[in-house]
């Protein structure tokens, strides 16, 4: 299996981000001694708890409360600076419940929807907004997006609505998606910047390139 090494500089912040995949925490150590002072991000994986920052969990707004938001989506995790999940310093959404359950995934936690909270979409975009000026943009991941494509599209529209940079991470391809002809999906494809992919194929992994983790699948930006 290749190991890589990948080296993210931040010139403005003074900051050098190394994702490393495929290596012992002893050798992540090691290098962290020679960098300097550490700090943990996020990725969809962190190794261990205390390896990664604290998650939000959004509550769902009681119905009496004013305001109410009826949109709402299945949530497992939302949480911020991630760099391994697009191009730049992300916010991350990620939602529970996913069908097509790929051999060797690496979060089966988030293919049951129970395992997530039904949470109201103002809540995970008013977290995001208060956290705009750490991140470049918003990825959105699983489970399976697709799965909830209502609650997503609504989701994509109020995110353009601020300004965000969007991409969505999908188990189906996108001629699968094309031909379930669903107005949600539609509007999805057409309003996001990036869509990655296809099915996670572990004897496909090697070589799969940035932010993928097989090479079946595919870059698709507008």
């Amino acid at each position: 299996m290749n190991k890589e090494v990948v080296f993210v500089l931040e010139p403005d912040f003074g900051r050098v981000t190394v994702e490393i995949s495929q290596s012992t925490t002893n050798a992540v150590d090691d290098l962290a001694n020679d960098f300097g002072r550490r700090v943990n991000v996020n990725c969809a994986k962190p190794a261990e708890n205390k390896r990664h920052l604290p998650v939000l969990q959004p509550r769902y707004a009681p119905r009496e409360q004013s305001g109410f938001d009826k949109f709402s989506i299945w949530l497992y995790r939302l949480y911020h600076n991630s760099v391994v999940d697009r191009p730049g310093r992300r916010s991350v959404v990620q939602v529970s419940g996913c069908s097509i359950r790929c051999e060797h995934c690496i979060v089966p936690p988030t293919h049951r929807k129970e395992n997530g909270k039904l949470v109201s979409i103002s809540s995970i975009v008013d977290e995001i907004v208060a956290h705009r000026d750490e991140h470049d943009g918003v990825t959105i991941l699983g489970g399976e997006p697709f799965g909830q494509p209502e609650s997503v599209a609504e989701l994509v529209s109020r995110l353009k609505n601020h300004g965000f940079n969007v991409t969505v991470y999908s188990g189906y391809t996108i001629v699968q998606l094309i031909h379930l002809r669903l107005a949600a999906i539609d509007y999805i494809l057409t309003q996001i910047d990036l869509l990655i992919d296809g099915p996670f194929i572990s004897e496909m992994r090697d070589g799969a390139g940035e932010y993928r983790g097989s090479r079946n699948q595919q870059l698709i930006g507008r």
